[in-house]
């Protein structure tokens, strides 16, 4: 138990996803985070000891989740095991000893601590029960066999190969640098020969000429140097420019791949923060750093050109620069520690103020624009004291490696002095030293640097693997159907579903329903039935739990989900207009604009007289940073990009709840007679939407109670009529 293996969390709310990995990692079996935020159900709320014991039970871990007293705790519970903190956080108890309890917090910035039994209480119990004893919750896992036979997988640690891939794509361009470098060196280890000549023949014995030549060889030198410096530093930006547009553009390819499980359960403020990694990551490999690597051949040559002068003075140095890299790795740890926090600060802090961009409308309205600004600088001050710390740990570093470089700087002039007065020692060779040592002390300085920005890299990519190491949303696509089979007949069979938040219940149960191919199929029912979520099942952005959904008998999972959508139009609820043209927010997708199928999608859905009144016409910016819409304006847009593309499916989820009745009749009708032959489902709560659907499908609490045409449904007086009797009863 001595070697409890830490694992941090990288984010706010991993920290049940943390201790799990921590508890699966003493019982020998290795885990990615990321394989068990989704196993425990995390959301952007966190996750539950309810999450945590189903998740551990996933992956083979037996568990019992009950109240205990303190003296139980020290006396009887297995460990490790897994304890409430704080009210809002989870952390590991992996021993008690002589009255400390030792746990490992997936807070970075506490990790393992030992905390005594008042400490400890403080933390963990929510109070004195009957008996006078503290009493607190635990989750308590053993493995089961099923855990054993589980292969192990091995430290998947991160690895800066990723990157390094990226560059040496730029070989030649990389070697040029080198070969640059190279001659960079040789030029230098000239110069203190030069100097050394100059001092011990120039000046000692009185001879102008000499000195003169040497100046000029020193002259052509520099001039050399700082034309290959500035060669060496283009390749570098050119370098670094291409590898920071290839990063950035994979980490977006890969955010587009990912399933929307992903996006339900991260902030926008996340996703964003890890760009800022990506720049990171970009500039340690690219910037600087590479000449830096590069410095420590300089380093090597010169530090074995001191040891042949003067070894006393070598040694001196050697203690100096062991010193100030052991102060520099001592003080890293909490400046890692530092890191973390800074970016959950960053990541909430972004979240929040693109709340409030958003939310304008809702903060004037409500007068509340006090209220959040003083909630955003609560969260910005605390981010502005953590980069306080960091930069207050910066100087600490810089400035405890500027007080041993210059004792061991002033030990070696005092040594160097006393060997020139004793004669070991030429008074050109004392000059030589010290140019030696100021191109010493520049390399120790970005050696330094370096393996700083190493560990800041090292960081930023665990980060980044949380998201390259999720699984593709079509992975292995390149297997699957780009076909659609038969006539394209859709249905659901025994089809249960239930988001994944701990401990939610089915959204859909056991439903079995069919959508005739070319027909229009109306799904309604009351609000929070499940309507849209069936809706989101058929175009395939979740997978149920149970049953399946099928095409013409072909299960949609067959089929390569980007084909699939090709052949779908889509209005949504909460459908979105991007800051772009009308022309384009309708052609969405394409490069190439048909005008003609432009004109009549624009004609169906009832536009086309709101779209001329604007200063452009089809070519007025309209979304975030142009022109804004109302709701009716906004649902318009979306119908003409979903039957724009004249798909042969269509789904349609309130798309005229924003507007009125006689447009919203109108539409429907040019709809319906536009999209004659395609297979339309449409979720509606109005009776004029729904009445002139060839098929009828009722939901209630998750469940279909009733399906066929309207006048069927009339004739049975039953779900169906109600639901149209109280809707023409409020004069729908």
């Amino acid at each position: 138990m001595l070697g409890f293996t830490y694992y941090r969390q990288f984010e706010e709310m991993d920290c049940g996803a943390a201790c799990l990995r921590m508890i699966a990692r003493a019982h020998g079996q290795e885990y990615d985070l990321e394989e068990l935020r989704e196993r425990t159900g995390i959301s952007r709320q966190g996750v539950s000891l309810l999450g945590i014991s189903e998740g551990a039970e996933s992956i083979g871990l037996q568990t019992l989740a009950l109240p205990v007293s303190l003296q139980q705790i020290e006396e009887e519970i297995p460990l490790p095991c897994i304890l409430p903190w704080n009210g809002n956080h989870f952390v590991v108890l992996y021993r008690v000893n002589a009255g400390l309890f030792y746990v490992a917090d997936p807070d970075p910035t506490v990790e393992k601590k030992a905390y005594d039994r008042m400490h400890f209480v403080e933390g963990w119990s929510h109070g004195l029960s009957g008996d006078g004893q503290y009493h607190g919750n635990v989750l308590v896992l053993e493995p089961t066999p099923a855990f054993r036979r589980r292969d192990q997988v091995g430290n998947d640690e991160s690895s800066l190969r990723y990157v390094l891939q990226y560059v040496l794509n730029y070989g030649k361009l990389l070697s040029n640098v080198g070969i640059g470098l190279f001659l960079a060196l040789l030029l230098q280890l000239a110069m203190p020969f030069l100097l050394k000549s100059m001092v011990d023949f120039g000046i000692v014995l009185n001879d102008p000429d000499f000195i003169l030549l040497v100046v000029i060889a020193q002259a052509v030198l520099m001039l050399t140097m700082v034309g290959l410096a500035a060669l060496r530093q283009y390749a570098v930006t050119h370098i670094g420019t291409r590898v920071d547009v290839s990063l950035v553009s994979d980490y977006i390819s890969k955010l587009t791949r990912l399933p929307m499980e992903f996006f339900d359960s991260r902030s926008r403020g996340d996703i964003f923060q890890r760009l800022i990694d990506h720049e990171r990551l970009r500039e340690f490999m690219t910037g600087t750093n590479v000449l830096r690597v590069f410095n420590l051949l300089n380093f090597l040559a010169f530090a074995m050109v001191l040891a042949v002068w003067n070894l006393t003075i070598f040694v001196i140095f050697l203690v100096g620069t062991l010193l100030n890299f052991g102060w520099v790795g001592y003080l890293q740890r909490n400046r890692r520690d530092l890191d973390f926090e800074y970016f959950e600060q960053s990541a909430r802090n972004k979240e929040q103020l693109m709340e409030i961009i958003d939310g304008i409308e809702e903060i004037k309205q409500n007068d509340a624009a006090r209220h959040k600004r003083w909630a955003w600088e609560r969260k910005r001050a605390g981010l502005y004291r953590t980069q306080l710390r960091l930069t207050k740990l910066d100087q600490l570093q810089r400035t405890g490696g500027t007080v041993v470089d210059t004792i061991k700087n002033l030990s070696i002039t005092l040594v160097a002095a006393l060997a020139v007065i004793d004669g070991s020692l030429s008074i050109g060779a004392l000059v030589a030293i010290h140019y030696i040592l100021a191109q010493l002390n520049s390399p120790i300085e970005d050696l330094s640097e370096f393996f700083r920005g190493y560990q800041d890299s090292a960081i930023s990519l665990e980060r980044m693997n949380e998201i390259y190491r999720k699984e593709d949303e079509s992975t292995g696509g390149q297997h699957r159907l780009r076909i659609i089979p038969g006539e394209g007949e859709l249905s659901v069979r025994d089809l249960s579903f239930r988001y994944n938040t701990p401990g939610s219940g089915l959204v859909l149960d056991n439903v079995t329903a069919r959508f005739p191919a070319g027909k229009i199929t109306a799904v309604v029912g009351a609000s929070g039935s499940g309507k849209s979520t069936l809706l989101k099942l058929l175009l395939g952005f979740y997978q149920p739990e149970s049953g399946e959904v099928l095409i013409d008998g072909t299960n949609l999972n067959s089929l390569d989900p980007a084909f699939w959508r090709k052949n779908i139009g889509v209005v949504s609820q909460d459908g979105f207009i991007f800051s772009d043209t009308v022309a384009r927010n309708i052609v969405l997708g394409e490069r190439a604009i048909d005008e003609h199928r432009l004109l009549k999608a624009v004609k169906v859905a009832q536009i086309e007289r709101f779209i001329e009144r604007l200063p452009e016409r089809y070519q007025t910016r309209i979304g975030a940073s142009g022109l804004s819409l109302s709701k009716g304006e906004h649902q318009r847009i979306l119908l003409a990009r979903a039957i724009y593309h004249q798909p042969p499916f269509v789904f349609l989820d309130e798309p005229t709840s924003g507007l009125d009745a006689f447009t919203e009749v109108t539409i429907m009708d040019n709809l319906f007679e536009h999209l004659s032959g395609s297979t339309v489902v449409i979720v509606a709560h109005r009776y004029a939407t729904f009445e002139q659907a060839d098929h009828i499908i009722v939901v209630e609490d998750g469940k279909v109670v009733e399906h066929g045409s309207h006048r069927r449904l009339m004739e049975a007086r039953s779900n169906y009529f109600r639901l149209v009797k109280n809707q023409t009863l409020l004069g729908s």
